[in-house]
């Protein structure tokens, strides 16, 4: 009997053709992630590269306080602040440099401006608006990769913030003469109690730092470039770190105020009840015999003469700031003394915030500035004598206020409490720098 036989094909045909098609998949797959990755990464890096820049020219313009004078202001108002998106033609600061940068000139973009008030692991500054935030946001079309089942657009992101930073002195007390003997001191049964802040002496004598006579001195640390002398019953707490560094003066980059003509002349009303008001008091102001005066908030410019406040007088201030200035001829500083009572507090924001006394730095006279005779004063802010000097004598005091000396020389034979501010609001013995911290 003879066979049939059957055929049916080959197969193996069609198994190359099935693989040429998995394999051109594949390729097509790879090849798109290589271009569309690529162009993901590119466009993030840049969307990156937008936001800091957004974020740092925001920041900067909140520091310098551009933003609330501009005119296209943003970050202003009482925080919390809300959030605002760009438009392409937007003319606020940080949407310009955005735009300058490459995002946020059309649809396809999102350029988003946020007032975070904290940022975690940051210590921000207690400004009002201490954070500024810069969110950028971009749809793009894909390419290859949609042959394989991705979508057709994707959105890249990138995110920065900027912040303010600030530092807090750690003394407040600064006797900056380089090289004087007592530059620091306290005699005669002087107490000086410093409450959570320190006491930093610049001179490098070896007599830099004087206790004696049975005073005590109490701070957080104390520390001077030369030498000590502590004698007759005197006593620190905690002993004093010689050999330190200097410490560079606090406001040596304060600004002067411009000193205009003269609105009052040797002003000296007499008994009563009296209103002053800021301006240029050229030979000084001479408050006595038991009068009261009222001080508006402002700059006053003691041009020539003396601040006097004298004889049981009754003085108050909040918001003031004087700026002690003249000739060394003519310049006579301050004089608090015989009863008075004084309560000043120095300007919560500005260039001076902070700051209750400025001597001109061109002085070089020897008159310091004195507080004696069983004052009573409640001084919040610093007392900024650079080339001067500070004498609390005979019974005057300082409450428990939030007040900070720097002065050439400091010297105490009356009792001293100084409470340390911890923000650096209340004295202005804080720093201030801008970084990127996200």
């Amino acid at each position: 009997m003879k066979r049939f036989a059957t055929t049916f094909g080959r197969k193996d045909g069609q198994a190359v053709i099935l693989v040429v098609v998995a394999m051109s998949i594949l390729l097509i797959g790879a090849l798109g992630l290589a271009i569309d990755g690529g162009q993901m990464y590119a466009h993030r890096q840049m969307a990156q590269a937008a936001a800091d820049a957004a974020a740092q020219a925001g920041i900067m313009s909140i520091f310098d306080g551009t933003n609330a004078t501009s005119a296209h202001p943003f970050g202003t108002g009482t925080p919390p602040i809300a959030s605002s998106t760009c438009t392409t033609a937007d003319g606020r600061t940080p949407c310009v440099y955005a735009r300058n940068n490459g995002f946020g000139g059309t649809a396809a973009d999102t350029v988003t401006l946020s007032f975070p008030a904290t940022v975690s692991g940051v210590t921000l500054s207690s400004a009002s608006v201490p954070a500024f935030a810069v969110t950028v946001q971009r749809t793009l079309r894909t390419g290859l990769i949609r042959f394989i089942g991705a979508a057709s657009t994707v959105t890249i992101t990138a995110k920065a913030t900027a912040g303010l930073v600030s530092a807090v002195s750690p003394s407040c007390i600064y006797a900056l003469d380089p090289s004087a003997q007592n530059a620091f001191k306290a005699t005669n049964g002087a107490t000086v109690a410093l409450n959570g802040c320190g006491i930093a002496v610049d001179s490098s004598n070896s007599d830099a730092l004087t206790v004696s006579g049975n005073s005590t001195v109490t701070a957080s640390a104390i520390s001077v470039a030369g030498g000590v002398s502590i004698s007759g019953g005197g006593s620190t707490t905690p002993a004093p770190t010689t050999g330190a560094a200097s410490v560079p003066d606090p406001f040596a980059s304060l600004p002067s105020p411009v000193v205009g003509a003269c609105d009052h002349t040797n002003y000296s009303p007499g008994f009563g009840t009296w209103a002053l008001t800021p301006g240029t008091y050229c030979g000084g102001i001479n408050i006595s015999n038991g009068a009261t005066a009222t001080f508006a908030a402002g700059t006053y410019i003691i041009k020539g003469g003396t601040l006097s406040l004298i004889g049981g007088t009754t003085d108050t201030g909040s918001g003031v700031m004087f700026y002690l200035t003249g000739t060394n001829a003519s310049y006579g500083s301050v004089n608090i003394s015989n009863g008075a009572i004084v309560t000043f507090s120095g300007p919560a924001s500005g260039p001076y915030m902070g700051v209750v006394f400025y001597q001109d730095r061109t002085i070089t006279s020897a008159v310091g500035a004195t507080f004696s005779g069983g004052v009573s004063m409640k001084l919040t802010g610093t007392l900024y004598f650079p080339t001067t000097s500070v004498t609390f004598s005979n019974g005057s005091s300082v409450s428990n206020v939030y007040t900070a000396i720097v002065a050439k020389q400091v010297a105490f034979t009356g009792g001293t409490s100084l409470q340390y501010d911890a923000t650096g609001l209340k004295t202005g013995l804080f720093s201030q720098a801008v970084a990127l911290v996200q």
